[in-house]
């Protein structure tokens, strides 16, 4: 591969994952809803592809099982949220509390992990961009199914 190609293919790894970091930064000022729920299951989405890189955080879709809701509107039960990350939450940790922003997709980012939003959302705040948003034609559980095939995993 050419150095150019090289660099082109660094410029975009790191635009894509500037993308993720700048949502979390301008989106996560607060959050909407405040739970506690147990990770039911995790799934990556397929990171972008790069010749000579590491891509170090990407989109996943994780489903919680929502036991307490403390702030905001959620149902208790099952809820799927966008999440960006490195690996894996551990699941043995049991209900956890989750700071939840949502979404121009009609769902929810977690936020909170580092960032800490300090208040609850307005009504007049807009919803944030999703971490992730389906081609045209495709849903998340699209890209769900595409994660766990391209992995070889199913939790």
């Amino acid at each position: 591969m050419s150095d150019f190609r090289k660099l082109a293919a660094f410029a975009l790894t790191v635009a894509l994952i500037s993308c993720a970091d700048n949502v979390t930064a301008q989106d996560a000022a607060c959050y909407d809803a405040e739970v506690s729920a147990r990770i039911v299951s995790q799934t990556p989405t397929v990171a972008p592809a790069c010749a000579d890189c590491v891509i170090m955080r990407w989109p996943w879709i994780v489903d919680l099982d929502v036991r307490r809701v403390h702030a905001g509107e959620v149902r208790r039960g099952p809820l799927t949220v966008l999440t960006v990350q490195h690996t894996d939450f551990r699941r043995d940790l049991g209900g956890v509390r989750w700071t939840l922003r949502r979404n121009t997709e009609g769902g929810f980012n977690v936020v909170g992990f580092g960032e800490d939003p300090e208040r609850q959302c307005s009504p007049d705040d807009p919803p944030a961009s999703p971490y992730i948003t389906p081609p045209k034609g495709q849903t998340l559980e699209d890209l769900r199914r595409e994660g766990r095939e391209y992995y070889g995993r199913d939790n």
